[in-house]
């Protein structure tokens, strides 16, 4: 992922080469990973999950600052936390995708931020916008998915967690923070459904790089498990159809699921029978192209791995 605007404000360099938390909030929880290292043979050194209670967070808008920033304290108080990634929702990002020139970097930033008033309803100088260069095939324009965020969103969040000691070194959405995790599937197309109890993401990932997101009002449980699958197939076929619609190619097709979250096992055995025959449904490891399994036997467990992904990827 590329980031241009928000290192005007806070520039990198040497935060992000030192330990840092990846610290994801959700409606549902807020979740932490610090790894040993940024680079190279991994250990996970820090990790937690605490449940928030209906109406702290809801649809990703903070609705009682003053006990999320209590819970907040709590952790980094207990964990001794100081940097951290931190996750935006995806319902607080523009997402879209545009031609860009072929450049270097710069250009192509250049470029992204004199067509961001063309894409979304807020003017560039209100927004910060983070981009993934898209698969080029052949004969065909360079592309770019651009996440765009109102600045007003991203400096109260800084404000927020410097009042509980945190130093925020970036901000990442969720869905690109998974798509870290979800990174060595393979090429081509693959949708990721995140798991929560409240609501359910979907995303389309190519290679590597987030193409599409939506959020659905479909929360799980394992007392609905079959009316979730069942609403949750659905949303997937009308994504494979929008996506292939889209691009119209013999690359678009999407052949492949993959679940994070909450009893993604469960949700996963219960699926697989709802979906199209060519399309497989599967968990993924999330520590596949984190931490290296030959060497390291991580402190939690794959059930309980499912519910780290964001964090897991906001930490690398």
């Amino acid at each position: 992922m590329h980031q241009s605007l928000f290192f005007k404000l806070f520039p990198p360099p040497k935060f992000l080469l030192m330990p840092h938390v990846g610290i994801d909030i959700s409606d549902d929880a807020i979740s932490f990973i610090e790894y040993s290292r940024p680079v190279g043979d991994r250990t996970i050194t820090k990790h937690g999950t605490v449940n928030l209670d209906v109406g702290i967070i809801e649809g990703g808008d903070i609705k009682d600052e003053a006990k999320l920033l209590e819970i907040l304290s709590t952790i980094v108080r207990d964990n001794n936390l100081l940097y951290a990634k931190l996750s935006i929702p995806e319902e607080k990002a523009y997402l879209f995708e545009t031609e860009i020139p072929y450049g270097d970097l710069k250009l192509i930033s250049q470029n992204i931020e004199f067509k961001l008033e063309e894409n979304i309803p807020l003017s560039a100088a209100d927004v910060i916008f983070t981009f993934d260069l898209l698969p080029n095939e052949h004969n065909k324009p360079w592309r770019a998915s651009v996440f765009a965020v109102p600045r007003t969103y991203i400096e109260h969040m800084v404000e927020m967690f410097r009042k509980v000691g945190i130093i925020p070194v970036a901000f990442e959405t969720a869905p690109r923070a998974i798509a870290r995790v979800v990174s060595g599937l393979g090429q081509g197309n693959v949708i990721v459904i995140h798991v929560l109890h409240r609501k359910t993401g979907v995303y389309v990932i190519t290679d590597n790089a987030v193409g599409f997101t939506s959020t659905i009002s479909i929360g799980y449980s394992e007392a609905n498990i079959g009316l979730y699958t069942d609403s949750l197939a659905t949303e997937i076929h009308r994504v494979c159809s929008f996506w292939l619609n889209q691009n119209q190619d013999e690359f678009s097709a999407i052949h492949k699921v993959v679940v994070v979250g909450h009893d993604a096992e469960n949700v996963v055995l219960n699926l697989r029978d709802k979906v199209s025959d060519t399309v497989s449904v599967e968990v993924i490891d999330v520590w596949h192209s984190v931490l290296d399994m030959t060497k390291y036997v991580p402190p939690i467990d794959r059930d309980g791995s499912f519910e780290y992904a964001p964090a897991a990827g906001l930490a690398l």
